[in-house]
């Protein structure tokens, strides 16, 4: 990934060799309740011991805003959306569709790309979900 750096690599996989890309949740070793994005103490029990668990790549939309307006820098329309995770996990991310293919509890996968670039003019590469095929 010369000339990229990932945004989020304490939960963001890009595996070489051409394997899907995953996002990686945190896991209370204590009382099993999961987390995305990392946090340092159990909400639940405040344990410390928290360990890495690869996240399944795909998920259901539970629902989306769609942005004519966006930020500096990004391009309209703009779909963002929470993403229920088989896991029990909630993540929110960049929607790579049309308008018009939006629909809630479709099927979308992790995927990456660009957000933006950094002040060196690399690549910023981050998580963001696609429709399943």
């Amino acid at each position: 990934m010369e000339g990229q750096v990932i945004y989020h690599p304490d939960f963001l996989v890009i595996p070489e060799g051409g394997e899907k890309p995953y996002l990686v949740a945190y896991r209370c070793e204590k009382c099993g309740r999961l987390y995305f994005p990392k946090v340092n103490v159990c909400l639940n029990c405040l344990s410390e011991d928290l360990v890495k668990q690869p996240l399944g790549g795909k998920g259901k939309v539970y629902s989306y805003t769609i942005q004519y307006t966006p930020q500096p820098g990004l391009k309209a329309p703009l779909t963002v959306g929470y993403v229920d995770f088989p896991e029990d996990v909630r993540v929110l991310a960049q929607i790579m569709a049309e308008p018009e293919q939006m629909k809630i509890g479709m099927d979308v996968e992790v995927t990456v790309g660009e957000i933006r670039k950094d002040a060196d003019g690399k690549s910023m590469i981050s998580y963001k979900f696609k429709p399943v095929e």
